[in-house]
């Protein structure tokens, strides 16, 4: 009889069962997506660009607490997500000088003071992340721009370059280091208003180890950042914070979601007059990455010694600007300096502070007047009679109307015709004028002319019934011989179609 072979597999089974469970977990890496900033005047993770004033120290702790900074979501929705990290509560010691106005330089000693999470079996270790660790040691390096290099009292544009450099003293077991060295230049670009306002652009390259971890690759970033201080209470150093950071993951593999770990972040902060910095915030993450909180808090407190050149900044920064000197209004027009022409006068803005002036004592005042010399009358406007003489013309302001094809005077044009020889009533001097009849291209030659001879004798008809005598008017036609412009426009024809007043000189007698 032949011996069994049926115990074998399931020693098989059970051995291969073994070696998947002892296969080698993924690598790990660092986490914390708070990387703040130790000057007391930074938007904790948007940095400004003025470096600290001259050999002057800031020293100080950050608290950061963040909720599931770690989670993983399993394809099979059924088993819902897993925190690996499901909180961390993490210390960053900071410390920075300033050197000659233009630099600083600073470090960063991370500690992850407490932290926990669920069993880590699923990415091959067996029990909680490890509670407390060191990070990556970084070091911190900023230049201000040529020409961009702000005076900390000052106010406009800023710039600088960043280095940031972190060395591989962190735990990466515990998800507190890379493992290697990382660095990360960047460039600043800011704005400060004269209220004390600030908005901060950062940007710049993250290099990081290329890893896999739960089927992700991770790699370098860009990372990025905009944030803003609003001073509250400006004399009391209070301010309000805004800032959007993060970084955007620059591998992505076919398939795979780009790894864009960012928090949206507010807080308040106070410069006491101590030298003391107090900051308190918190946010949200984006959920954009493996490592994006979903909620975050975060204090600080950053001590500047005082009667330091930095300490003195800071106070002169809390000071409101001067207000502007009282303008000089001796007249009270509301027209002010050297837009005020009669600055001992008041008049209105229209008129550059000085009164208003009516030469005609028509009641339209001379700025607005286009005849100032001549009064407008009942029936004028713009401050110009309907009629009036200019040179050796009588100028009417509206057209004489026919009806068409006709010499029959329209009602509408009468107060002008009467205006006509309310001029020439009151200039007996005008020996005689000429009215003068034109049309416009339409229709032949003969019949413009004829039409324009017989439209100007009804003008002149109308004059000597309104008074004016015969000897003094006589009339002509020119058809479309002389026009004043194009008549291959509407405008233009109309205006065309017209009748002039033309003064002749004197004569030795009635004709």
């Amino acid at each position: 009889m032949k011996p069994s072979r049926t115990p074998l597999l399931p020693l098989l089974l059970a051995l291969a069962l073994s070696t998947a469970a002892h296969a080698a977990p993924d690598p790990r890496f660092n986490i914390q997506v708070f990387r703040p900033s130790g000057a007391p005047q930074d938007l904790v993770m948007v940095t400004q660009s003025r470096p600290l004033s001259h050999l002057s120290v800031s020293v100080g702790p950050y608290f950061s607490y963040s909720i599931n900074p770690l989670t993983l979501v399993p394809k099979d929705g059924d088993l819902g997500s897993i925190s690996l990290v499901g909180n961390r509560l993490q210390l960053d010691l900071m410390a920075t000088v300033g050197l000659f106005y233009w630099a600083e330089v600073g470090v960063d000693l991370p500690l992850v003071l407490l932290q926990g999470g669920q069993n880590l079996e699923v990415i091959g270790t067996e029990g909680p992340v490890e509670s407390f660790a060191l990070g990556d040691l970084r070091l911190t390096g900023k230049v201000a721009v040529p020409g961009f290099r702000r005076s900390a009292e000052g106010h406009g544009w800023g710039a600088a370059l960043t280095l940031n450099v972190s060395f591989p003293t962190g735990v990466q077991e515990a998800f507190a280091g890379d493992g290697e060295l990382t660095w990360a230049p960047g460039l600043v670009l800011d704005y400060r208003f004269e209220s004390g306002i600030l908005l901060a652009f950062n940007g710049g390259f993250w290099k990081r180890p290329d890893i896999i971890f739960n089927n992700v690759e991770l790699g370098d970033m860009a990372p990025f950042g905009l944030g803003t201080e609003v001073p509250l209470l400006r004399g009391s150093g209070i301010t309000a914070l805004g800032m959007v950071n993060g970084a955007i993951g620059l591998k992505k593999p076919p398939g795979q979601e780009r790894q864009i770990p960012a928090e949206l972040l507010i807080g308040l902060r106070w410069y006491s007059s101590l030298g003391v910095t107090f900051t308190f915030g918190g946010g949200l993450g984006c959920g954009c990455s493996l490592a994006s909180p979903n909620l975050s808090f975060f204090t600080s407190i950053i001590w500047v010694p005082a009667k330091t050149r930095e300490w003195e900044a800071i106070e002169r920064f809390k000071e409101p600007p001067p207000p502007p000197p009282p303008p000089v209004d001796p007249d009270n027009d509301g027209v002010i300096g050297e837009r005020d022409r009669c600055p001992n006068l008041e008049g209105p803005v229209e008129n550059a502070g000085c009164p208003d002036t009516d030469a005609d004592s028509d009641g339209v005042v001379d700025r607005i007047d286009k005849c100032p010399d001549v009064p407008q009358g009942k029936r004028g406007r713009d401050g110009c009679p309907l009629a009036r003489t200019s040179g050796n013309k009588i100028v009417i302001l509206e057209q004489v109307n026919f009806a068409t094809d006709q010499d029959v005077i329209l009602s509408e044009s009468y107060p002008v015709l009467e205006e006509v020889a309310r001029v020439m009533e009151e200039n007996p001097k005008m020996d005689r004028i000429l009215i003068e009849g034109h049309t416009d291209s339409r229709a032949s030659d003969q019949y413009n002319l004829e039409l324009s001879k017989r439209r100007a004798a009804s003008v002149k008809r109308f004059l000597i019934e309104s008074g004016v005598a015969a000897e003094r008017v006589c009339s002509q036609g020119f058809g479309r011989s002389m026009p004043v412009a194009d008549n291959a426009t509407e405008e233009g024809m109309a205006l065309n179609r017209r009748v002039e007043f033309t003064i002749q000189p004197p004569s030795d007698g009635p004709r």
